[in-house]
C-alpha cells in the first residue's frame, strides 16, 4: 500500500514540488482540460456558506486577467468538449447558480468590465416567487441581452435522485415551459440541483435534448469526458482564498480510463465504501505523489498502484447518506496540478 500524502500546502511549496516531480511534458496543441467554477452569492457576507466576499472575487478576476487564462463562453466550451477538439490553454469558465440579485449588482458588472463571460443557471420557481435578493425575469432578460448565458437548473431546486426519475423529469419540463414563456427559448445546458445525479437521470437529461449537464464536485473537465456528469469547482468564503483559486482555475484533468464504479449512486445492496479504481494514462509519471481524499474521512485514503498504472483507492469507513466525493490530486507539468474528482450519492 502507498499511503497518500496531503497536498493542500502553501502555494510556494506547490510550485517547488511540481517543478521537481519529473512528470511528462504538456501535450502539443490544444489543452486537454478546463476548469468550470461555481458561485452563488456575491458580497452577501451574512451567508458565508454560499457567498464569496467581494475582495475575494476581485482577486479571482485579477488572477484570471493577469494569469494567462482563456475565458470561453460556456456554450463554446461544451461545443469543444462534444467535438473532442480540446480547449484553449488554461480555459476557465465562471458560472453562478440559482439567480440571486447580487449576480446582477456585483458579479456581472465586474466580469463585464474585465471581459469575462458568465453563465447563470436559473431555478424557475425561485424567480417566480421573487424577493429582494432574487432576480426577476426582467433582470434575466436584461442580463441575457448583455451576453450572459442562461442555463437550466430545473424548477423547484429538487433533490432529483431521491425524488425519482419521473418527478425529476416533471420538474425539468415544468421549468422548460417557464423558460419558453419568459425568454422564448429553453436553455440547452443543464445543472443538477445540489449537483446530485444518477446514471439514469443523466441519460434522461440527454434524451430531453440538452447538450451537457453539470454537477457540483471538484475536478477539471477532460477532453472526451462524459458530457452529462461534468464537474465544477465550488467557491465560497471558506474555499475562495487566492491560493486555492489559482490551484483550481489552472487544474489539469488527470487522464484516466476504466473507472469503477461507473455510476455515482450507492444503494442499499451496493458496496459501501465503494471499491473505487481507475487506470491512469501511461504518459503520466510520478504516481507516488498521487493523493486521494474521501470527503468524509478526514485523511487520505490508502492507494495501491498495480501494473499498467492501475490505481485502487481503499478506505474502511462507509460513506454517509447524501452527497460524497473523492478528490485525487498530484503535481503536474507547468506548475499545474492534476485533479480527478468523483461524486458519490448514498441513498438514505
Amino acid at each position: 500500500m502507498l499511503i497518500a500524502k496531503s497536498i493542500f500546502i502553501a502555494a510556494v511549496a506547490l510550485a517547488a514540488t511540481a517543478a521537481s516531480a519529473g512528470l511528462s511534458a504538456p501535450a502539443q496543441g490544444a489543452d486537454r482540460s478546463a476548469s468550470v467554477l461555481i458561485y452563488h452569492r456575491f458580497g452577501e457576507d451574512e451567508i458565508p456558506s454560499t457567498n464569496i466576499r467581494l475582495e475575494q472575487f476581485d482577486a479571482h478576476i485579477a488572477e484570471i486577467t493577469g494569469g494567462g487564462y482563456a475565458t470561453p463562453e460556456l456554450g463554446e466550451l461544451v461545443a469543444r468538449l462534444r467535438a473532442g477538439r480540446g480547449f484553449e490553454e488554461r480555459s476557465v469558465v465562471i458560472t453562478a447558480d440559482d439567480g440571486y440579485r447580487s449576480v446582477m449588482t456585483e458579479a456581472w458588472p465586474r466580469l463585464k468590465a474585465a471581459g469575462i463571460p458568465l453563465a447563470l443557471f436559473i431555478s424557475t420557481d425561485q424567480i417566480d416567487r421573487g424577493g429582494d435578493r432574487t432576480l426577476s425575469w426582467t433582470d434575466i432578460r436584461a442580463l441575457r441581452a448583455e451576453g450572459v448565458t442562461i442555463g437550466h437548473h430545473g424548477a423547484a431546486h429538487l433533490h432529483m435522485v431521491n425524488a425519482g426519475l419521473e418527478a425529476a423529469l416533471d420538474d425539468i419540463r415544468r421549468a422548460s415551459r417557464r423558460f419558453q414563456t419568459e425568454l422564448g427559448f429553453v436553455p440547452k445546458i443543464f445543472a443538477y440541483p445540489y449537483g446530485e445525479y444518477s446514471l439514469e437521470l443523466a441519460k434522461a437529461v440527454e434524451a430531453e435534448g440538452f447538450d451537457a449537464a453539470f454537477a457540483q464536485y471538484s475536478g477539471a473537465i477532460a477532453t472526451g469526458g462524459d458530457a452529462f456528469g461534468l464537474p465544477r469547482f465550488p467557491l465560497n468564503e471558506r474555499y475562495g482564498g487566492a491560493d486555492r483559486f489559482k490551484l483550481v482555475a489552472s487544474a489539469r484533468a488527470l487522464p484516466v480510463s476504466a473507472v469503477v464504479p461507473t455510476g455515482p449512486v450507492i444503494r442499499g445492496n451496493d458496496a459501501n465504501p465503494p471499491n473505487y479504481g481507475f487506470t491512469v494514462d501511461p504518459g503520466v509519471r510520478g504516481l507516488s505523489a498521487l493523493a486521494c481524499f474521501p470527503s468524509h474521512l478526514g485523511r487520505a485514503a490508502d492507494l495501491e498502484v498495480i501494473a499498467d498504472n492501475r490505481v485502487e483507492v481503499r478506505f474502511d469507513a462507509p460513506m454517509p447518506a447524501g452527497r460524497n466525493r473523492i478528490n485525487c490530486t498530484m503535481p503536474g507539468p507547468d506548475r499545474r496540478w492534476y485533479w480527478l474528482g468523483k461524486f458519490f450519492y448514498v441513498m438514505e
